[in-house]
Parts: C-alpha cells; sequence; structure tokens
C-alpha cells in the first residue's frame, strides 16, 4: 500500500511539472475529433442559406443588407473572405466556425490557468471542448461561435491589462475586441459588467474602488476606443431595435425559458428542466457564493465566471417581458463561462492536494465530460438533422424545362435555394405581411429574388410547391383549385408538391 501511495505521489509529481501548453495539446485534438463529428451530419439550414447567400456580395453590400437586418456584419465581412478563399461548400461555411470554437477553447484554458491554476484549466478546457452547445455552434455557419471566441479573447486581454505592469497595449487590446464583439453580437456587451465586478473586486471591492475605477485614464482609453469604433455603427444599432420592438418572431420568455438554455449547455436537450433545471440556476449561485465567501483569493474571478454566464440570460429574460429578444443560441458566449464554473466548483472543492482528492476531481470531470459528449452528440443530431439535399435532388433529377419552383415562404427559401442545382431559379410566394426590406427581406429585394403575390399568377403547366411541414396546412390553402396534385415528397421539415396546371 505504501509503495502504491508512494508511486502515486510520484506521478502526481511528474504530471504537475509537464507544462499547460503540454495538456492542452490533447484536448484540443479532442475538440476538433468532436466538432468533426458532427460538421456535416446535418445540411444547411435556413439560417446557414442565408448566411451562404449574403457573404457572396460586394462588401458594400453586405453592410447595407445588414443595416436592415437584426444582427451586425462583423462575421458576415470576415465570411465573404472566406468564401473567395476556399469557397461555399457546406465544410468552408463551417469550417470557420470550427476554428472558432477551438480557439475559444485555447484562449480559455490561459484564462483559467491565469485566474485559478492548471488544473482548473485542464478541467475547463476539457470540459468545454465536449459541451454539446458549444460543439452545436461550432458546426454551424453563423456567428455563434465567433461571438464565443471574442467574448473569451476580451476577458483575457481584460485581466492581462488589469495584472500586467505595461497595461496600456492590453487596454487598448481590450478596447477593440470589445468593438469588434458588439460588431460581431450585440449581446457582447453585456459582458462588461462581469469585468468590471472583477476589477472591482480585486482592487477592494468598496466605494474607494468604484472611485479607482472612474478614475483609471486606461479604462477611459478602452471605453473611448470602444466607442469610437462602434459609433459609425451606432445609428444602426438604433434603428435595429426600434424594428424589433416593432415586429419580430421569438417566442415569449416563460418561467422554463432560462433553465432551458441551462439544459442545453449540458446536454442540447430542453427536457431535463422536467428534473432539476428550475433549480439548476440557484444552485450555482449559491455554490459560487460560498465558494467565494470560503476561497477568498478566487473571489474575484469565481464572480467574474458565474456573472458572465447568467448575466446576460437574465438581462435579456427581463427585458424580453416587453417584447421577446431571448433565443438560447444568442448565449453561445456564456457556454464557455458556464463550462468552466463547473470545472472551478470541482476543482476548488476537491483542492487538497492529497492523491484521494485528486483522483476524485478527475472521476468527476471524466464522467461529467463523457455524460455531455455522449447524451449531447445524440441530441444534436437529432434536433439539428435535416436533409434539404436529398429533397432538392428530387427536384434537380426530376425538374423538366417548363417547370417552375415555388418556395412558398421565406423560411424555406435561402437553404433549398444552396441546394438548388435545376437551373431554374426558386420564385419566391411573398406574404401579405412581408416586412418591406427588414431582415431577410432586404437581401431578397438586393438579389433581385423573383416573387409573386399570388400562386395564381404561375402560367407553368408544372409547378415544384416547397413548403414546410409545420406551416404546410396554413399555405396549402393558397393553392388554386385548377391545381392538381401528381406526386408529393416529404423529407426532414420539407413537403414537396409536385402540381400540373390544368388552366
Amino acid at each position: 500500500m505504501k509503495n502504491t501511495r508512494a508511486s502515486l505521489k510520484n506521478l502526481h509529481a511528474f504530471l504537475h511539472k509537464i507544462p499547460g501548453w503540454v495538456w492542452l495539446i490533447p484536448i484540443l485534438i479532442l475538440a476538433i475529433s468532436a466538432r468533426a463529428a458532427q460538421l456535416t451530419k446535418a445540411d444547411i439550414w435556413h439560417d446557414e442559406g442565408y448566411t451562404a447567400a449574403i457573404i457572396k456580395q460586394p462588401l458594400i453590400d453586405i453592410i447595407s443588407t445588414t443595416t436592415t437586418d437584426v444582427h451586425p456584419p462583423f462575421y458576415y465581412i470576415i465570411m465573404h473572405f472566406c468564401q473567395l478563399l476556399f469557397g461555399d461548400s457546406i465544410i468552408s461555411l463551417r469550417s470557420f466556425s470550427v476554428a472558432c470554437g477551438v480557439m475559444t477553447i485555447a484562449i480559455l484554458f490561459f484564462l483559467l490557468q491565469k485566474i485559478f491554476s492548471k488544473r482548473i484549466a485542464i478541467f475547463g478546457a476539457f470540459l468545454a471542448s465536449l459541451g454539446p452547445f458549444l460543439i452545436r455552434y461550432s458546426d454551424e455557419a453563423r456567428m455563434y461561435a465567433l461571438a464565443a471566441l471574442i467574448g473569451v479573447a476580451a476577458t483575457y486581454a481584460f485581466i492581462m491589462a488589469v495584472d500586467k505592469k505595461d497595461k496600456k497595449p492590453w487596454w487598448i487590446l481590450y478596447g477593440f475586441l470589445a468593438a469588434i464583439g458588439i460588431y460581431t453580437q450585440y449581446f457582447l456587451a453585456l459582458l462588461l459588467p462581469a469585468h468590471f465586478v472583477y476589477l472591482w473586486l480585486k482592487i477592494g471591492g468598496n466605494r474607494t474602488a468604484v472611485i479607482k475605477i472612474f478614475t483609471n485614464k486606461n479604462i477611459w482609453l478602452a471605453a473611448g476606443l470602444c466607442f469610437l469604433l462602434f459609433l459609425p455603427w451606432l445609428p444602426v444599432m438604433i434603428s435595429q431595435i426600434s424594428r424589433v420592438s416593432g415586429e419580430f418572431w421569438i417566442p415569449e420568455v416563460n418561467k422554463f425559458t432560462i433553465p432551458t438554455t441551462l439544459s442545453m449547455f449540458l446536454t442540447y436537450d430542453k427536457r431535463i428542466v422536467r428534473y432539476f433545471g428550475l433549480l439548476l440556476l440557484p444552485i450555482m449561485f449559491i455554490v459560487s457564493l460560498v465558494l467565494a465567501r470560503k476561497f477568498h483569493k478566487y473571489r474575484a474571478a469565481i464572480w467574474l465566471m458565474t456573472i458572465w454566464s447568467f448575466l446576460p440570460m437574465i438581462i435579456i429574460y427581463t427585458l424580453s417581458k416587453g417584447r421577446p429578444i431571448y433565443l438560447d443560441r444568442y448565449f453561445t458566449y456564456s457556454a464557455p463561462a458556464f463550462y468552466s464554473l463547473i470545472a472551478i466548483y470541482i476543482g476548488i472543492i476537491f483542492s487538497s492536494k492529497r492523491i484521494r482528492s485528486i483522483g476524485l476531481s478527475i472521476i468527476f470531470i471524466l464522467l461529467i465530460g463523457c455524460y455531455m459528449w455522449h447524451v449531447g452528440s445524440k441530441n444534436i443530431t437529432e434536433a439539428s438533422w435535416n436533409n434539404t439535399n436529398t429533397a432538392m435532388n428530387h427536384i434537380n433529377k426530376n425538374i423538366k424545362s417548363n417547370d417552375s419552383i415555388i418556395s412558398g415562404e421565406i423560411y424555406t427559401y435561402f437553404h433549398t435555394s444552396y441546394y438548388n442545382l435545376s437551373g431554374k431559379e426558386i420564385i419566391l410566394l411573398k406574404p401579405a405581411e412581408e416586412l418591406d426590406w427588414a431582415g431577410e427581406w432586404g437581401l431578397i429585394k438586393k438579389l433581385n429574388t423573383p416573387e409573386i403575390t399570388s400562386l395564381n399568377e404561375v402560367k407553368s403547366p408544372r409547378i415544384w410547391l416547397i413548403l414546410r411541414t409545420k406551416t404546410y396546412d396554413k399555405y396549402k390553402k393558397q393553392i388554386p383549385p385548377h391545381w392538381q396534385l401528381q406526386q408529393e415528397y416529404h423529407e426532414s421539415d420539407l413537403i414537396i408538391g409536385l402540381y400540373v396546371n390544368k388552366l
């Protein structure tokens, strides 16, 4: 027994001497593997189809189009150059997000190592590499993985600005990252309170600390740089907010909204709220409170990660009582902090250098990580699966020269257009409630997409009508009585009907 303990102690001493970056290598390999496994399982869906369409436009058109949308333009600008270099295949479109997801984990490792310890950094990076929510949005051609990367990078720059002697370059970098973060996703601005609570606690956590913060020239330098960089877009953002408050499609919030997001973080499954989802937020808050009081040296860092995890959700949830603007995926940038909190709790609770304590912490982390990956990967596949390519191939192979293809609504237009190889341009059925140039309709106008206001306008002898399962009954009522259904093809959430025009 003594020999076993001695061997374990020697092994621990050896492993402890290994530099952090060496531990990071297998974690990043794991992160790449987890994301590669899911990369092409689902076809391009509506939002990604919008991305694929807008990034092919000239830069000036990308910027002008996003002024009518609800998202800022930075991600689309980067993807414009990516598609020029690598094309617009499904792998090319999503690989940038994969790269962002992997870099997020790398920077998160160094962040946790800086403010906690190497062990917690290993634990946190490991959980983030297998966290199903980060995997899901590292495999999507949208801005969420980039937002997570900028959020982690800005936080690291902030920590370095606070701790380093040569502060000014880090404050400048922080101001720059804060600006491009808001240019990527507006909600990233809600990360800033977490940073300043960290600084406030670091320098005393009292009234004097507040005065020091507001009289710090470097902070004003970073804030001024961020403001000046974002100032040209500020009127656009105000206009977009006004548009959202007037008309938007996001569902209303309820008592399960935040618990559902946390459930999605853990397993990419909403059903966990039936068990303890409602208790998860208060439990984690209480654990943070207890550990911050007991381990004073980690107090500022614990509250940084806790506020980062939950405050953005709480703020947007509260604002959504007036007009819903809350979607789970808008908080992808909070997921790294959430996974880190779990690692922090286990790492601090089992902070003893005894072999038993170290062993238990490793076992808990491995179990949680493997559980998230095992359950999450299955749920991601089920929830994200669509087979638009197969559905459109049915049209591509069977279409005739005089046929027309009609997208019954905008939510079937962009991703079916991505897979349309028929040589026929898809015609969009324009609804009565079209929001003029707002949102996706702005891009529709830029693309000069052929539109009709009624299916009666179609004169082709055969028509391929594309509808969604969830709205099929609503749009089927608009089909003219002189259209005779020849066949109906069901694939994922699409229903493709081939009609013969009897007029």
